[in-house]
């Protein structure tokens, strides 16, 4: 049977404006399905997107214009000529792009938004500026740089006649209908051409249009003026930018939803993406921190909006990246503002942190990451995706991840990776079974059981605990009678006493007396483990066990002890 064929480049366009008009429209798990699958579609290939007169080209070739409607509206409204997505660009980049088309737009434009978030990988030329090759030494990659008019004047060009005016639109008797909303100017006659009709060598020169009356003056706003904002980044603007984000944060905190909230988010989000190309995150933590606060405090939706747009334009990998850092080592304010807006970064915070932990090669970062991702609340799709990926330790990671937070839903992918080549990954899936405790995750802890290396029966045991691991107490008990390794029979004895049901007391009150199954007396260590799995239960069973174990030896001593630990944990309480 042939390998599948990688997706044509015409296909990879339309899903592209599938996943813009998801973002525009679309519930969370449809957007989360399409971008995955522009993801699959963009493995192992470059694809350049442009638009030539309201016809969309993917590498060259014609899309049909149906397939790629909302993409073309999009790139039309943002004047965005060309999109170029690199071989091997990161998803969260191309998450950005989606995201900045799918947006209004603003007062940068897009090629600006994507150079301030660091983004490398995915690049996009707006209408009028050149989109040739790169000049060998220039360093431009194409892009037309530095003053236009100035340049052009450099030039000698001999033939040509001098344009100093624009030209007027054609009479309407020759015009014809616009099929773009960008109109391309006439193109200059060559040297020595004559024009292409008599109308147009007639054109003249439109008169100036009358002067507009003056505008009435602007009433005082109600609120107190604020400070001018920051113009540019570095030097001495940024105590003016500061003093600006101190009064706008007042300002917001007086009136939340007040009538010119829009204007003082979208400034404040400009000053965070300047404050992040000086390399200085604290105001940037600190808007963040203010905004993501006042969110649940408001009930417009249409000004909440605004609120997670401000969110969103800082929630950068720069950014995330810092926060990350912080987490990882900085306990106190900072740490706890970082862990603010990881938990409300949401899914895209979430795809961020996830492809870190897939490509870092340091063990300590990867760590710094996985708890990171442990202050997340969303995004466990996601992660459960990640348990298909083909390196060993990104599936242990991720399966530890879905262990810690509880996940349920990662209950049969997690099931899928008992049967892992990798011990490694066998016990960090056990573990993690072990913790999620839910009946169904019982049902799958039986194969766990059955696992030829005593280290993955191991991880089950020392994974189960408290009440809400109940539903394991009878595989548990199951599992002791045809366990041979005695390091997992005292692990699962001990585990029996976290859980503390009935049942378990009982399976605990038989292994506590000294009577085998089959073979004299039971050993010591087991006897031990026992004891201890009643010391845990302490329930009324367990205490008139312990008791009745007085001067049976070793094992009397240790019921003792356990005895007095339960009486003055009682007295505590």
């Amino acid at each position: 049977m042939s390998a599948p064929q990688a997706p044509s480049n015409v296909t990879t366009a339309a899903q592209l404006s599938r996943c813009v008009e998801q973002l525009r429209g679309g519930t969370k798990e449809q957007q989360k399905v399409e971008f995955r699958a522009l993801i699959d579609k963009l493995q192992g290939q470059a694809v350049t997107i442009r638009d030539e007169s309201g016809r969309i080209l993917a590498n060259g070739k014609p899309v049909e214009p149906g397939q790629v409607t909302p993409l073309l509206q999009r790139m039309e409204l943002h004047n965005v000529a060309e999109i170029v997505i690199a071989e091997g660009a990161p998803p969260a980049e191309v998450l950005e792009l989606l995201r900045f088309l799918a947006d209004q737009p603003g007062h940068d434009d897009i090629p600006t938004r994507l150079a301030d978030t660091g983004i490398a990988r995915v690049k996009v030329a707006l209408a009028g500026r050149a989109a040739a090759q790169p000049s060998a030494g220039l360093g431009t990659e194409g892009i037309l740089r530095g003053n236009p008019m100035s340049d052009i004047k450099s030039s000698s060009i001999e033939g040509v006649p001098t344009v100093t005016h624009d030209p007027p639109p054609p009479p309407p008797e020759t015009a014809l209908p616009m099929h773009s909303r960008r109109v391309a100017s006439p193109a200059l006659p060559r040297p020595g051409a004559a024009p292409a009709d008599a109308a147009a060598a007639a054109w003249r020169p439109a008169p100036p249009a009358p002067p507009a009356p003056p505008a009435p003056p602007a009433a005082p706003p109600k609120s107190s003026a604020l400070p001018p904002p920051m113009v540019q980044s570095g030097g001495p603007d940024q105590s003016q930018g500061a003093s600006f984000i101190d009064a706008a944060l007042q300002a917001l905190q007086r009136e939340p939803e007040g009538a010119n909230v829009a204007e003082i988010l979208a400034q404040l989000g400009r000053e965070a993406e300047l404050a992040v190309a000086d390399n200085r995150f604290d105001p940037v933590f600190t808007i963040a921190t203010a905004v993501i606060q006042l969110e649940p405090k408001l009930h417009n939706e249409s000004i909440k909006r605004h609120y997670g747009i401000v969110i969103r334009r800082i929630c950068t990998i720069r950014v995330l990246k810092r926060a990350v850092q912080l987490v990882a080592g900085n306990p106190g304010p900072e740490r706890e503002r970082a862990v603010v807006l990881l938990r409300r970064s949401g899914p895209e915070g979430v795809e961020v942190l996830l492809d870190m932990l897939v490509k870092s090669q340091n063990v300590a970062e990867r760590r710094a990451v996985f708890d990171a991702l442990c202050q997340t609340t969303t995004g466990a799709d996601q992660m459960i995706y990640l348990l298909g990926h083909p390196e060993w330790f990104v599936v242990r990671n991720v399966a530890e991840l879905l262990g810690e937070l509880g996940t349920a839903a990662a209950i049969p992918e997690l099931t899928k990776r008992l049967d892992h080549t990798d011990e490694r990954v066998r016990k960090a899936v056990a573990l993690a079974l072990a913790k999620i405790g839910t009946p169904s995750a019982a049902e799958s802890l039986r194969r766990a059981f059955r696992d030829k290396s005593p280290d993955v029966r191991l991880q089950v045991a020392i994974g189960v605990g408290g009440k809400r691991s109940s539903a394991l107490a009878m595989p548990l008990v199951v599992a002791l009678e045809s366990e041979e390794d005695e390091s997992v029979q005292r692990e699962l004895l001990v585990a029996l006493g976290r859980i503390g049901t009935p049942d378990a007391v009982q399976a605990l009150i038989k292994y506590s007396h000294s009577a085998g199954r089959l073979f004299g007396r039971r050993p010591a260590a087991i006897r031990l483990a026992a004891v201890e799995g009643l010391r845990l239960a302490a329930s009324p069973a367990a205490i008139g066990t312990l008791q009745g174990l007085a001067g049976d030896g070793q094992v009397g001593e240790a019921a003792a002890a356990a005895l007095d630990e339960i009486r003055q944990r009682r007295k505590k309480a």
